[in-house]
């Protein structure tokens, strides 16, 4: 997705009010109802609605402003963190050797830094994902089923609960990443933006 304040049209550093005036704009000119058949305005909702519930969440706008997360919530790979390992004492032997790193490596290192053997010494928990969702006002009211595209490709099944608030975080037990040796899946969890109603908000 892009850059959720691009998305919006704000600078970096617009306050709340700011944002949800720019969401509440762009959400009204593209809203799928008034727009029906434009397969633009509704693949441009979808990106305003994911932009403002990436901005209106403080924690999230905030990782997302350090490079924590991308455009669509989720974790950024951390690079480099193992050069100042590899430059402390005990981690010397990893570090400038000229050859490839094997797993072997790697899983004694970490091994090593945190006084067990990597993933081999249990089972470990998958990591929470992130994702965001945009539904109708009706909907939120009445409750219902959306199914969610996944970036991987893949699709999950979300049950609406009725009453359901914008900015509302759903959770779904083990869908998301996978354990090793044998440890239980992580969540999904979702974030829910309302769309605003032309006769209701």
């Amino acid at each position: 997705m892009k850059d959720p304040y691009d998305v919006l049209g704000v600078a970096r550093d617009a306050g709340q009010d700011e944002i949800r005036r720019a969401y509440r704009r762009l959400a009204k000119d593209h809203h799928p109802d008034l727009n029906p058949g434009n397969a633009a305005a509704e693949a441009q909702f979808k990106d305003v609605s994911a932009a403002y519930h990436l901005l209106s969440d403080a924690d999230q706008r905030a990782r997302f402003d350090r490079g924590e997360i991308d455009a669509e919530g989720q974790e950024r790979p951390r690079h480099g963190t193992w050069r100042d390992y590899a430059e402390t004492g005990e981690g010397a032997r990893y570090g400038g050797g000229g050859g490839a790193w094997t797993t072997d490596d790697l899983e004694a290192m970490f091994g090593s830094m945190f006084g067990g053997s990597g993933r081999r010494g249990g089972p470990g928990r998958g990591q929470d994902r992130h994702y965001s969702m945009a539904i109708g006002f009706v909907e939120a009211v009445v409750g219902g089923t959306r199914r969610l595209s996944l970036p991987d490709g893949g699709a999950l099944d979300v049950r609406i609960p009725p009453g359901t608030d914008d900015g509302q975080m759903l959770r779904l037990r083990g869908k998301g990443g996978v354990g090793w040796n044998g440890g239980p899946a992580g969540d999904a969890l979702i974030r829910v933006s309302v769309t605003p109603h032309r006769f209701f908000t």
